[in-house]
């Protein structure tokens, strides 16, 4: 039996992204010291922004992305996508996704993975890992005709 074939199992694991694949949040890894901030003062700063505005924690933290980086630097898609860069995995996550996979095929299994996170999906698009998903569901921005976020 082959993988391809419609017969096979299929084996789907779940990721979340921050702290399970990475040691910290990927906000945390380079974009907000990027914009002069530290890093437990910003999400101290969010979580206080969602609190007294009984928002969403995941949108206050959007927003103050947004908010802080105004005259510092342009928020646009490239600026995530540079912070990427910056994302540190755990030991042997890089290459977990082909182990497990291959492991999967010689048992007659389907392996597919998948990310279902909080954190930003502009981010996770230009790390290392990302072409091992079959789909990733997280946050995004809207990004206006400029390629600003808004």
């Amino acid at each position: 039996m082959s993988s391809d074939n419609p017969s096979t199992p299929i084996i789907a694991i779940c990721y979340d992204f921050d702290k399970t694949l990475t040691p910290d949040d990927m906000q945390s890894q380079g974009f907000i010291q990027s914009v002069g901030h530290d890093v437990s003062h910003f999400w101290q700063e969010s979580n206080k922004l969602s609190t007294d505005n009984n928002m969403d924690q995941i949108l206050a933290y959007m927003y103050k992305m947004i908010d802080e980086s105004r005259g510092q630097i342009v928020f646009n898609k490239k600026t995530l996508m540079e912070a990427a860069q910056n994302i540190k995995f755990f030991k042997g996550v890089e290459t977990w996704f082909d182990r497990i996979t291959k492991f999967g095929k010689d048992n007659n299994i389907k392996i597919e993975h998948y990310i279902i996170s909080s954190g930003l999906k502009e981010m996770i698009e230009d790390t290392s890992i990302f072409n091992h998903f079959k789909q990733v569901y997280a946050s995004s921005y809207l990004f206006n005709e400029k390629g600003e976020a808004i």
